[in-house]
């Protein structure tokens, strides 16, 4: 039985389609980010960063951090073929794009929605901003080529658990000055999730509309 705490359209995306494509038994728990949910004392025991999502599994059992969460769901639930196994061809490339995608991609991200947490000022604060703006035009265009010329995923012909989290950080940027739905291969990535059952299942249980 797992628990997934999550807030529609946060990093509980990929975990939740995750879990979903899984079979298991799960309960998703809404923790409302418009009324600081996740910052009450209640939450906070779970995950003391007051972010989502959180995961409970074998009862008692707590673990946060989105590419965490998935990396252990798929580990668990090696029936799926969400991530290539230890010994696999693919495997390297795959844990690549799962540490760049939090690491990298997520932080530019980070920066663009929420500067205060990184920097006081408001004028410092815009400048934070734009350079995360350009710096995630960079890394659109990147990922985009590598799935032009070796994809129509991440890793090749696989779909794996990274293009689940790729699509969910493609959401995120869907209020930037291009987000990242604009590039072909990257909307053709979407388009491929949106056709996997699990994840439609997602988007419908939290109430997000099937666009970019």
């Amino acid at each position: 039985m797992y628990k997934l705490y999550y807030s529609p359209g946060s990093a509980a995306m990929a975990p939740q389609a995750i879990i979903l494509e899984s079979g298991a038994k799960a309960e998703f728990i809404l923790v409302d980010d418009e009324k600081n949910e996740q910052k009450s004392a209640a939450y906070m025991k779970l995950n003391p960063h007051g972010r989502v999502p959180t995961l409970v599994y074998d009862d008692d059992q707590v673990m946060y951090e989105s590419a965490a969460i998935c990396q252990f769901l798929v580990e668990r639930h090696p029936e799926l073929k969400l991530a290539p196994a230890i010994d696999h061809a693919d495997r390297a490339l795959y844990l690549q794009w799962m540490a760049y995608l939090t690491n990298t991609v997520q932080e530019a991200l980070m920066h663009w929605w929420h500067a205060e947490n990184f920097i006081d000022g408001a004028a410092e604060q815009a400048k934070l901003k734009a350079k995360a703006e350009e710096r995630l035009a960079k890394m659109w265009t990147f990922l985009d080529s590598e799935l032009a010329t070796k994809g129509p995923h991440l890793c090749g012909t696989p779909f794996y658990a990274c293009d689940y989290f790729l699509v969910m950080l493609v959401r995120w940027s869907r209020k930037t000055e291009k987000p990242g739905h604009l590039y072909p291969h990257l909307n053709k990535l979407i388009r491929t999730a949106f056709a996997r059952p699990a994840y439609a299942q997602m988007l419908k249980d939290q109430g997000i509309e099937q666009a970019a």
